[in-house]
C-alpha cells in the first residue's frame, strides 16, 4: 500500500514520474504537520473535523504517515483477538467475511482486519464496507482494494457508504450480517467525550452476525482510554446484553486501574514503520517507535475462559512495562479475577544485558504465566516472584 500512496502523492503534488522519492516526501512533510496539528494542538472542541481528505494532499499525507500507524494498530488487535482470545467468526468458505468500517476513512482497520482473514481464512472472500463522511475517504478505500489484488488472492472487495456517524444510526444502514465491526478512533468523534459509549456501542448489536465481534480502539489517552474502559466493564457486567466482553481483559471483572484513577490500560507495542514513515519523520520528531492505544472486543458469544496455567503460580496481563532498577525487574499485572498485583523479580545473579533481554521480550498488553514462588511483600497487593515469566500455552 505504500506504493498506492506515494502514487497519490505524486498526483497531489504534480512530482514527474522518476523523481526520487525523497524529493516527493519533502514536500509531503508539510501536509503530515497540518494533520498532525490537526489532531492535537487544533483539534476541534465539538469533535468535528473538516473533510481534510477531500484535499488531494492531505489525503496523500495522510495515507503516507497516519495510515500505517492505523493499519498497523488493528492488524494487532484483530490478532489478537483471532490468536489469543480464540474468537472465530465461522461460516463456510462458500460465505464471505463482512467487515464493517465505522468512521472508515481511507479504511486502514478494514484492510488490516480483512489481510489477516485471507491469512486465517484463505478460501473465503472478504467484503468491506466503509462508512464514513468523506466521499474522498471512502473512494480512496475502493481504490486501493483495485489496485492490490492478484490473480492468486482475490482482492478484497470494497463497498462504500457515505454519512456521518453523529447523524445516522448506523443499525439502520440495512445491511447483511457483519462479522467483524471497527470503530478505528472513531468512536471519540461519534459521542462527546462527556457521554457513555456503551449506548452508542449497544446499537450497533442488529448489525452482528451471531458470531460477530466489535472491534473499537482509541487514543492511548486517559479520556478515551478510560472511557473505552468504563464501556467494556458495562459489557462484562452485563453479559449477553446484548455482548460478551472478549478482550483484551482475562475475566469478567471491573478494571482496577480504573477505580484507582492514577493509570489507565493501553498497549505499548514495538513495530517496524515503512520507510517513507520513517523519511517523514525525519524533521517530525515524533515518537513513530511504538504504538500506543487502548482497544476492546465484544462479541454476541460468550469469549474464552482463562485459568492460571498448570505449574504456574499465577496468570496475569501486563499493564505496566517491565521495568528494570538495580536490583529487581518489576512490573504491574492484572489477573482473570481482577486483581491488580505489582510483581518482582530478584535479578541478583544476572547481568546487565540479561536482565536488559528480559525486559525487552516484555511489552504492555502480554500475558505471563507467573512459573515459580509467588510471596507477599509488605505492601497489599505486591509480590516477589522467584522464578520467571513464561508465555502461557493458550
Amino acid at each position: 500500500m505504500e506504493k498506492f500512496w506515494l502514487k497519490k502523492a505524486r498526483e497531489a503534488w504534480s512530482v514527474p514520474a522518476g523523481t526520487p522519492d525523497g524529493v516527493l516526501l519533502e514536500k509531503v512533510r508539510s501536509g503530515v504537520e497540518t494533520l498532525s496539528d490537526l489532531f492535537t494542538t487544533e483539534r476541534p472542541g465539538n469533535g468535528k473535523f473538516r473533510d481534510y481528505m477531500s484535499d488531494p494532499k492531505l489525503l496523500a499525507a495522510y495515507g503516507l504517515f497516519f495510515f500505517p500507524q492505523s493499519f498497523a494498530r488493528a492488524s494487532f488487535s484483530v490478532r489478537r483477538l483471532l490468536d489469543v482470545y480464540a474468537w472465530n467468526p465461522l461460516g463456510s468458505d462458500e460465505t464471505p467475511l463482512r467487515i464493517l468500517d465505522l468512521g472508515s476513512g481511507a479504511s486502514p482497520c478494514g484492510f488490516a482486519a480483512a489481510e489477516i482473514f485471507r491469512e486465517k481464512f484463505p478460501e473465503r472472500k472478504t467484503v468491506i464496507t466503509a462508512f464514513d463522511r468523506s466521499r474522498a475517504a471512502v473512494q480512496a478505500a475502493r481504490e486501493i482494494a483495485q489496485n492490490t489484488g492478484s490473480e492468486k488472492n482475490p482482492q478484497v472487495s470494497v463497498e462504500t457508504l457515505v454519512g456521518d456517524l453523529k447523524k445516522l444510526v448506523p443499525a439502520k444502514l440495512g445491511l447483511p450480517p457483519q462479522d467483524l465491526i471497527l470503530l478505528g478512533w472513531s468512536l471519540n468523534e461519534a459521542v462527546p467525550a462527556n457521554e457513555d459509549a456503551f449506548p452508542f456501542l449497544k446499537n450497533l448489536a442488529p448489525l452482528l452476525s451471531k458470531n460477530g465481534a466489535i472491534v473499537v480502539l482509541e487514543p492511548a489517552l486517559k479520556l478515551t482510554a478510560e472511557r473505552l474502559r468504563r464501556a467494556s466493564d458495562s459489557v462484562a457486567q452485563n453479559p449477553g446484553n446484548p455482548f460478551f466482553r472478549l478482550a483484551p481483559e482475562l475475566g469478567n471483572h471491573t478494571c482496577p486501574l480504573l477505580r484507582e484513577g492514577i493509570f489507565w490500560e493501553h498497549e505499548v507495542r514495538k513495530w517496524t514503520p515503512p520507510e517513507s514513515l520513517e523519511f517523514l519523520n525525519r524533521t517530525l520528531f515524533r515518537d513513530i517507535s511504538c504504538l500506543k492505544f487502548a482497544w476492546s472486543a465484544f462479541g454476541k458469544k460468550p469469549g474464552k475462559h482463562f485459568d492460571v496455567p498448570a505449574g504456574a503460580a499465577e496468570l496475569l496481563r501486563l499493564v505496566s512495562p517491565l521495568e528494570a532498577t538495580k536490583t529487581c525487574l518489576r512490573f504491574t499485572g492484572i489477573n482473570p479475577a481482577g486483581e491488580k498485583k505489582s510483581v518482582e523479580i530478584p535479578t541478583r545473579g544476572l547481568s546487565k544485558s540479561e536482565v536488559k533481554k528480559i525486559a525487552a521480550e516484555w511489552e504492555r498488553g502480554d500475558l505471563a504465566a507467573l512459573a515459580g514462588t509467588l510471596s507477599p511483600l509488605g505492601n497489599a497487593g505486591h509480590f516477589r516472584l522467584d522464578g520467571k515469566l513464561l508465555p502461557p500455552e493458550l
